[in-house]
């Protein structure tokens, strides 16, 4: 937004939330997610990093020297993910396979197998670790996302929602300052595994004042099934999924028109 969007000077920022967020947000789970990328070469993707501060607010940095980055950026990368990402990233043909491959067999994926389990223990012997990951222990095919939608959560989880809670209000903040209405486009990946990830996801967002539309919702009313809006193996949106989310976004602006005055 900062970088983009602010020389728009729009006038209605729509924030798209899906599922995965919740582990975007979070420094730890994004590196074991991204299963090491470039930690071999000592070199981070430029991503907002929520820090915190001696004084213990939360803090949004974009570029950080290699000892201020947290730990779990510099845990070794397991050998097949080296080899992987050196052929995903020299050859399409070994992109597209790689690619074929996640779409058939899901459940076999480069973080969900041995290599994860490895980085996970390294975290665990760093320090300040071994208690950020108490009560998460998986040994086969760890679910990130579902794990948002049960009732208690792992301290490493519970961060996770603040750190989420705080990209927020970062929108809020920048939509107050720029004169621009926000809303959050839930969209229906939330409901994959059940109704709390939109709880959650709307819960933080009405202690901010973000409204929120939710696709699920939407879909639902057109006698439609969640499945109907996604790929048959892979969860974004196939071209019906963006016209349900263009129609709840245009069906939100009608409802409230002072969003879009000029």
């Amino acid at each position: 937004y900062d970088q983009y969007a602010r020389r728009l000077h729009p006038k209605l920022l729509v924030l798209v939330f899906v599922d995965n967020d919740f582990v975007n947000n979070t420094p730890v789970l994004r590196a074991l997610q991204l299963a090491g990328w470039s930690r071999e070469t000592g070199k981070h993707r430029l991503e907002p990093i929520v820090r915190k501060r001696s004084d213990g607010e939360l803090e949004l940095a974009w570029s950080l020297p290699r000892d201020q980055l947290p730990p779990s950026f510099w845990t070794p990368l397991p050998w097949t993910a080296r080899a992987r990402k050196k052929a995903t990233d020299h050859s399409w043909l070994a992109a597209w396979l790689y690619a074929k491959k996640k779409a058939l067999f899901p459940a076999d994926r480069d973080y969900w197998d041995p290599p994860f389990i490895e980085q996970l223990d390294a975290l665990r012997r760093q320090p300040g670790h071994a208690a950020l990951l108490e009560g998460w222990r998986p040994t086969y095919r760890p679910d990130f996302l579902g794990r948002f939608a049960r009732r208690d959560l792992p301290p490493l989880f519970e961060k996770a929602l603040e750190y989420t809670r705080f990209a927020l209000e970062q929108f809020r903040q920048r939509a107050d300052r720029d004169g621009a209405a926000l809303v959050i486009l839930a969209t229906h990946a939330l409901e994959r595994y059940g109704t709390r990830l939109s709880e959650r996801t709307s819960q933080m967002a009405a202690t901010l004042g973000i409204p929120v539309i939710d696709q699920a919702d939407y879909i639902r009313r057109q006698g439609a099934g969640l499945t109907d809006a996604e790929w048959p193996h892979d969860y974004h949106w196939n071209p019906t999924g963006h016209q349900w989310a263009a129609e709840a976004l245009l069906e939100h602006i009608e409802q409230r028109p002072e969003v879009c005055a000029y």
